[in-house]
């Protein structure tokens, strides 16, 4: 079932647009959408909300996680896999990755670069993978790495 999280856009106040954009600026944040992510960290990291991505579920066990889009069945990966999966998000958002599309056969996931935006597919071959802006995607790669290590360390 495809997603039901949409882009939308949002009316600010000229102020408000002024504030963020100092924001976006002083974090190195790239966009007013990333500046909005800067400020979901802080408060996560106050305690208000909790480390987590809206159609995006994780569910840790001892060998690793399993990871669902949206209402799609959950795919389980390794610890090596997620850590994997994780480096190369890493490697497509800084433009380290060699090649249009990383089809990683051992670990079942495919990233690839679309536009300005980076598509994970897991499974490879899922018929809805994510596309998210820069920022996302690495937060997603934050996220699953954290899960990761808890699982490692419980």
């Amino acid at each position: 079932m495809p997603s039901n999280i949409t882009p939308t856009n949002m009316r600010l106040s000229g102020e408000r647009k002024i504030q963020l954009e100092e924001i976006a600026q002083l974090t190195g944040a790239g966009s007013l959408s990333a500046a909005i992510g800067e400020l979901i960290k802080l408060a996560r990291t106050q305690g208000m909300v909790d480390h987590s991505i809206p159609g995006v579920t994780i569910n840790s066990f001892d060998d690793g996680l399993a990871i669902a889009f949206d209402d799609a069945s959950p795919t389980g990966f390794s610890h090596d896999g997620v850590e994997a999966l994780a480096a190369t998000i890493r490697d497509y958002v800084q433009g380290t990755a060699e090649g249009g599309v990383c089809c990683n056969m051992d670990h079942d996931y495919s990233v690839s670069r679309r536009g300005s935006s980076f598509k994970v597919a897991i499974p490879m071959n899922s018929a809805n993978p994510k596309t998210w802006a820069a920022d996302i995607a690495l937060e997603f790669a934050d996220l699953i790495e954290a899960e990761c290590e808890k699982a490692k360390n419980a």
